[in-house]
C-alpha cells in the first residue's frame, strides 16, 4: 500500500478480533490511501492456539507498524447480561460460571453500558489473555455484542417495534428494545437459514409482536442471512436484511466488506 503524508504524523491502531476458529489483525490509519489492512490467522491442530497466536504477533506487519500504545481485543461467542442494579464486580465469574458451567474456563471480564443500564460479562481463553497482555500491556477488551447492542439501541424507534438478528460465525444473535431498554437478548446455533429462522419466530412469538406492523431487522453478513430474509418474508410483512452500510451511512468504512460489523462499531464509537 502506497503511503501518503508524514509518516511521522500517520497512527497505526491495533485492534484484535478473537473467533471461533482463529482471530484477525486490523490497523486503520486515515492518512493513507488504503487506510484498512488486515491479517487473518487459523487454528491448526497440529499446533496449539498460544503458539499459533505468538507466531501471528512475531511475524505481523501491522503489529511491527502499530504506533499506538491502546490495543483493542474485540471477543465472540458466549456472553451474558446483567442489570446495573444487580451487577457485582466481585461475582461477575461466579455468575458467568453458574450460567454456561459446562463451558470451558476463562479470564473473566464485563463491559458497562450505560445508556441500556447493564453489564455484558464474557471471558477470554487463559492462554490467549496472557500472551496478550503480556504482548500488549493495558489491552482493553470488549465483546463483539457490547459494540452491537450500544450502536442499535441509538437507532432504535421508539413508536415501532424492531427485532434485531445479527449473524456471525453459524450463529445467530437475537435482541429487542422496549421502552429503550433490552428487552430480549439471547443467542441460537444458525449453521443453516431454517434454524435461524424458526429461532427468529419463534423469539417473535414469544414477544407478541405483531407481523403486519413491527419490524425484523437483519445484521452481519453471509449467504445465511441472505437465505434467512427470504424465509422470514413468507411469515412477516416487514423484513429489512441490512449491511453495515446501510446503519453507518456517513462513514466511508462501512463500505468495506471486509469488516465485521462489531469491529466497525468499535471502531466508530471506541477508538
Amino acid at each position: 500500500m502506497q503511503e501518503t503524508g508524514n509518516n511521522q504524523s500517520q497512527t497505526y491502531n491495533l485492534s484484535i478480533r478473537l473467533h471461533a476458529d482463529g482471530f484477525s489483525f486490523y490497523s486503520y490509519n486515515p492518512t493513507r490511501t488504503e487506510p484498512v489492512a488486515i491479517e487473518d490467522y487459523i487454528y491448526h491442530e497440529e499446533e496449539s492456539v498460544a503458539e499459533t497466536l505468538k507466531k501471528a504477533i512475531a511475524q505481523s506487519a501491522i503489529v511491527r507498524k502499530r504506533n499506538n500504545p491502546v490495543v483493542y481485543g474485540l471477543v465472540t461467542g458466549l456472553s451474558m447480561q446483567v442489570p446495573l442494579e444487580c451487577f457485582r464486580k466481585e461475582e461477575a465469574h461466579a455468575l458467568y460460571r453458574l450460567t454456561y458451567a459446562q463451558e470451558k474456563t476463562g479470564k473473566t471480564y464485563y463491559n458497562i453500558l450505560p445508556h441500556l443500564e447493564i453489564a455484558q460479562i464474557f471471558t477470554v481463553d487463559h492462554e490467549v489473555e496472557r500472551i496478550l497482555n503480556q504482548h500488549f500491556p493495558g489491552i482493553r477488551f470488549y465483546h463483539s455484542h457490547t459494540m452491537i447492542l450500544e450502536k442499535l439501541w441509538l437507532l432504535a424507534q421508539q413508536d415501532k417495534r424492531q427485532l434485531y438478528a445479527y449473524f456471525d460465525e453459524k450463529e445467530v444473535f437475537v435482541f429487542g428494545y422496549r421502552a429503550q431498554q433490552l428487552c430480549y437478548a439471547n443467542t441460537f446455533p444458525a449453521d443453516v437459514a431454517d434454524n435461524a429462522v424458526y429461532f427468529i419466530l419463534s423469539v417473535w412469538k414469544d414477544l407478541k409482536m405483531d407481523v403486519r406492523q413491527e419490524e425484523c431487522i437483519l445484521l452481519g453478513n453471509g449467504n445465511i442471512k441472505d437465505d434467512t430474509a427470504q424465509l422470514l418474508a413468507r411469515y412477516l410483512q416487514n423484513v429489512r436484511n441490512t449491511n453495515a452500510a446501510d446503519i453507518y451511512r456517513r462513514s466511508t468504512l462501512a463500505r468495506n466488506q471486509q469488516l465485521p460489523f462489531d469491529l466497525l462499531a468499535l471502531w466508530v464509537h471506541v477508538i
